[in-house]
C-alpha cells in the first residue's frame, strides 16, 4: 500500500492505493500535514508516498513525508516513468497527463489507449501499445467555453450545461448557447477519437476529469470512464521507481 497525493489549484485528492485499486481517497480544499497524518495513522504497513503538486507553497508538505516515509517521491519532469516519453518538451508537460496515460496504461497494457481528461481544459493524451507517450493536444473546457462566450460579447448570458443533452439547433439563445458548447465538445470528441483509431486500431479510450460523468453516456464512441486514473497512475510511478532501487 502507498499513499498518494495529488495537488491541483482548486483542490487536492489524498488516498490510499495497492496496484490499480484505491483503498481510499478523499478530497480537500487544501491538504495539510493533518491530513497525511490521519491517513498515515489509519493503514498501517504504508511503504511509500508520491506526490504530484501544481501548486507552489508544497515545500513544507513534501519536507514533512521525507520525514514519514524512506520511500518518498516528488514528481517532477526528472522522474523516471514507466512508459517511454515522447513528447519534445517533457519539462512542460504537466504531471495530471502524464500521470493519467501511465494509468491508463496500467490498466490496459499493451494496449493502444487514449486518455481524455475533461477538467478545466480537455487534454488528449496517447500511449501505444509499445509503451510509447506520444502526447496528445489541449483544449479549452467546458466551463471555460461558457465563460468565453459571456465575457467576449457584449449581450451572451452566462450559462450553465442543461441537465439533458441540449438539441442540435436551439431555438433560442439559451439554447444555441447550450447546444454550441455542449454538441460541439461532443463532435470534437467523437472526432478525435475516430481519428486517433484509425490510425491507431482495437484503441481503448478512457475518460477521466471533473466533466467525465457528464460526457458518459452522450457519445457515440465506445468510451470507459475511471475518475481514478491519476491516483492509479502515480500510484504506479512510485512502484516503478522503488523497483529501480532495488
Amino acid at each position: 500500500m502507498n499513499l498518494v497525493l495529488d495537488l491541483g489549484n482548486s483542490f487536492g485528492k489524498i488516498a490510499v492505493c495497492q496496484g490499480t485499486n484505491v483503498l481510499e481517497s478523499a478530497v480537500y480544499e487544501k491538504i495539510t500535514n493533518r491530513e497525511i497524518a490521519y491517513f498515515n495513522a489509519r493503514y498501517d504497513g504504508l511503504k511509500g508516498v508520491i506526490i504530484s503538486s501544481v501548486v507552489n507553497d508544497s515545500r513544507e508538505m513534501v519536507d514533512y513525508l521525507g520525514m514519514l516515509f524512506d520511500n518518498c517521491i516528488e514528481l517532477d519532469h526528472h522522474t523516471p516513468i514507466p512508459l517511454i516519453n515522447r513528447y519534445r518538451t517533457p519539462d512542460t508537460l504537466g504531471y495530471d497527463r502524464i500521470a493519467a496515460a501511465v494509468g491508463a496504461y496500467t490498466i490496459y497494457p499493451e494496449k493502444n489507449v487514449l486518455v481524455i481528461d475533461a477538467g478545466t481544459a480537455i487534454t488528449y493524451d496517447l500511449v501505444t501499445g509499445g509503451g510509447e507517450y506520444m502526447g496528445g493536444n489541449i483544449s479549452p473546457g467546458m466551463a471555460i467555453r461558457f465563460k468565453s462566450l459571456n465575457k467576449y460579447t457584449n449581450r451572451l448570458p452566462l450559462l450553465e450545461p442543461s441537465i439533458e443533452e441540449p438539441p442540435l439547433l436551439g431555438s433560442s439563445t439559451k439554447e444555441a448557447i447550450q447546444s454550441g458548447v455542449i454538441n460541439g465538445i461532443l463532435f470534437e470528441l467523437d472526432g478525435f477519437i475516430g481519428d486517433v483509431s484509425r490510425l491507431h486500431p482495437e484503441l481503448k479510450v478512457v475518460l477521466t476529469g471533473g466533466d467525465a460523468k457528464y460526457f458518459e453516456g452522450k457519445l457515440k464512441s465506445s468510451i470507459f470512464v475511471d475518475l481514478n486514473l491519476n491516483l492509479i497512475g502515480l500510484n504506479r510511478i512510485l512502484e516503478h521507481n522503488a523497483s529501480e532501487k532495488i
